[in-house]
């Protein structure tokens, strides 16, 4: 037999009899529906970022050659040297360079992949004296002027990828500031590809897969000396 509870309403002495096994069931069959809806909210979490990051994304703003900010400079750069022996690089340092500048950092997973194959493509160029990388090492919001720490994140890293990549830093945001106040600044890793009169020509928000490629095309299009966009006032 099922098992029955008896009770009253405390106020009005109500008969609120009920099965104990009914509402067992109704708990479990709450508790599932709450994980279906949970695991949907997860998906389409999972779908959104996917969308959001996926070169077939109708709706995603144009990137590399198309991107909006191409044909505008950057009014200031400044960035250490993190690993490597570097110098200190400022525009002057780089004029009559072709320069590919990537922002990233060890704890952001499309970075962390993007990374090695980035390297390995601009290797490809290690013998050509008009072309520049400028690897730029970032730590989590607000702790970029730990240079110790990211200095030590930066060379456990690379120690991982047996990568003796000369990195740098930019402390006090001076060259993403005017990143951002050229192009928008929208996350990690963003790549920005300037030519010899720092001119931006392309611009890449995020990583996909085989996005080295088009990177590698559109270094090769500029040394080659592919006409010049169109520079912006703004």
């Amino acid at each position: 037999m099922m098992s029955e509870r008896q009770g009253l309403e405390p106020e009005t002495g109500k008969d609120i009899s009920f099965h104990e096994h009914g509402r067992t069931g109704l708990v479990h069959r709450l508790g599932q529906l709450f994980q279906i809806v949970a695991m949907l909210c997860v998906l389409g979490l999972f779908a959104l970022v996917t969308l959001k990051y996926s070169p077939f994304n109708p709706d995603r703003v144009p990137v590399g050659v198309d991107h909006p900010g191409v044909g505008k400079q950057l009014e200031s750069l400044s960035l250490m040297p993190l690993t490597g022996g570097a110098d200190c690089v400022d525009r002057a340092s780089l004029s009559g360079k072709v320069v590919l500048i990537n922002f990233w950092g060890t704890w952001c997973p499309p970075c962390r992949e993007e990374f090695p194959k980035l390297v390995a493509t601009v290797e490809k160029f290690a013998d050509e004296p008009r072309f520049r990388f400028l690897s730029v090492s970032c730590a989590p919001a607000g702790e970029d002027r730990d240079l110790d720490a990211l200095r030590g994140s930066t060379e456990a890293f690379l120690a991982q990828h047996a990568s003796n990549c000369v990195t740098y830093a930019d402390p006090d945001l001076v060259t993403r500031k005017a990143v951002d106040r050229a192009i928008g600044f929208s996350g990690y890793p963003t790549t920005i590809l300037m030519d010899e009169s720092g001119v931006i020509r392309a611009v890449w928000e995020g990583y996909w897969r085989g996005l080295e490629s088009e990177i590698e095309q559109a270094i090769r299009d500029v040394l080659a000396g592919s006409p010049e966009p169109v520079t912006s006032s703004n």
